[in-house]
Formats: structure tokens, C-alpha cells, sequence
């Protein structure tokens, strides 16, 4: 039997990418799914796909900037499963790398509408819903808003804020059993391998700052720590950002190499 069995899960962005993965392995583990995804086709692509391999899944069209459609999409994933008990933010704007004096108000405003604040939207919404049993939240961060990665001023600003949201989320509704996380992943998505050996490749020059090397399978190395989180295994874990990142972002990338005959047992 599946860890989430009889529980109904809502994603956002889950139409394609690490979010499409989420959804495949929750919807493994018996999770009823709700996908929220301004891409209709690829959102109804991923439902169908689930509803195909015998889960349960509901497709609703969502520009999370907007809070009407964040209304509709819980009412229609509560009218659908009749409950809520995970909610995965993943949805996000990413803005062109620009200098911090050359970003512009509407990449600045489109990452924080699309981010933080579409993030807060769909908690608010969601928490009627998760006070009932208790539940999980799973928020996505980024590297870039750990490392202070240049050129990512919009974005990095959103991801930090969204972090910093979901310590105090966790710290106001543990008394609800609602648990809230942080996921900071680094993974080769499609559109990314879409991207290798173009101008506009920064996963290879990612990757190999890591101490692995590559980035992670969605589908085998990041769906499955948000079923953790999801599920009761993870009933104790709350306020904490967790690194699936083969080491990225928290180990140095600095390699000094060892300096010989420095050593006793050298000389």
C-alpha cells in the first residue's frame, strides 16, 4: 500500500518539469492529484497521464499571479477530491539574467507575484483544508538565493523570500500538524537539456561546480524526497530547507589540490 493512500495533493506548476515528476511519484504513492498549471496542455497532458497509469488526477488551468484563478483552483481541487493534505508550491517565473541595475520593475514584480506571493496565496487558501487532519507543505527554493548567484536579482530575492515565509509558517501552524518544508533542488529538467550546448546552457556550468558533478534525475532523485515530506516518515520534520542538490549549495567548490611533501609522512 502506498504511503499516501486516500490523501489528495495540489501542485502547483505540476504540468511539466520536476513539479510533472512530483506529481507522477505521489500519485504512486496513492495520492489523488490536483495539477495547477498556467500551460493547459501540458497540465491536462500530465493529469491524463496519471489517470492512465490507474491514479487519480484533476487538471485546472492557473496563472498563479492571479488570486481569482488561486481561488478557483482550491475550490475546484476540493470539489474534485474533497480534501486537501499537501500542497507543493513549484511554480515560479524565472527572469533573464540581468545585473541588479538593470533589472526591471516587471521581471522584479513577475517573480514576487509568480513566487512568494502566489506561495502565501495558495497557503491561505489551503489552510482551512489542512487544519482539518493536518498536512504538509512543500515550498521551492533555489541556490541562487543561498549563494547570492549574480545576475539573479528578481529571482533570487523571490526564492529567499519564500524560504524565510515558510520557517514562519511552520513555526505559527505546527500547532495545526501542519508541516512546511523547503525543498532547494538542482536537477536536469527537459528544458534544460533543450538548452545544452547553447548560448543559453547554465546547467553544464552548474553542474560542474557540484561535488557530483550533474544534476539530479527529477523523476528518480527529486520526486521522491517530496513524497517524504508528504508522507508520515517526515511527521517530525518542519522549518527546514532540504538540500537535493548532490552537495551544490552547501558544499565549497573550491579545490585547492593537495600540496605535497608538506607532510611528516612525506618527507
Amino acid at each position: 500500500m502506498g504511503a499516501l493512500v486516500g490523501r489528495a495533493a495540489l501542485v502547483t506548476g505540476g504540468g511539466q518539469g520536476i513539479a510533472r515528476a512530483v506529481c507522477e511519484a505521489l500519485a504512486a504513492e496513492g495520492a489523488s492529484i490536483s495539477i495547477a498549471d498556467i500551460n493547459a496542455e501540458a497540465g491536462a497532458a500530465a493529469a491524463g497521464a496519471i489517470v492512465d497509469a490507474g491514479g487519480r488526477a484533476h487538471f485546472t488551468r492557473c496563472n498563479v499571479a492571479k488570486p481569482e484563478d488561486v481561488e478557483r483552483s482550491v475550490a475546484e481541487a476540493t470539489e474534485a477530491f474533497g480534501r486537501i493534505d499537501v500542497l507543493v508550491n513549484a511554480a515560479q517565473y524565472f527572469a533573464p539574467p540581468r545585473t541588479i541595475e538593470r533589472t526591471s520593475m516587471k521581471d522584479w514584480d513577475l517573480s514576487h507575484a509568480t513566487g512568494p506571493l502566489a506561495t502565501l496565496r495558495f497557503m491561505q487558501a489551503c489552510l482551512p483544508h489542512l487544519k482539518e487532519r493536518g498536512g504538509s507543505i512543500v515550498n521551492f527554493t533555489s541556490g541562487s538565493a543561498l549563494t547570492g548567484m549574480k545576475y539573479t536579482a528578481a529571482y533570487s530575492a523571490a526564492k529567499g523570500a519564500i524560504t524565510a515565509l515558510s520557517k514562519v509558517a511552520a513555526n505559527e501552524w505546527a500547532v495545526h500538524g501542519i508541516r512546511v518544508n523547503v525543498l532547494c533542488p538542482f536537477a536536469l529538467t527537459p528544458v534544460q537539456e533543450r538548452m545544452i550546448g547553447t548560448v543559453w546552457d547554465n546547467y553544464t556550468r552548474t553542474a560542474a561546480c557540484s561535488p557530483m558533478g550533474r544534476g539530479a534525475s527529477p523523476r528518480e532523485e527529486i520526486a521522491p524526497v517530496v513524497v517524504f515530506l508528504a508522507s508520515d516518515a517526515a511527521r517530525f520534520l518542519t522549518g527546514t530547507v532540504v538540500h537535493a542538490d548532490g552537495g551544490l549549495n552547501e558544499l565549497s567548490p573550491v579545490d585547492y589540490g593537495e600540496t605535497p611533501g608538506v607532510f611528516a609522512d612525506e618527507t
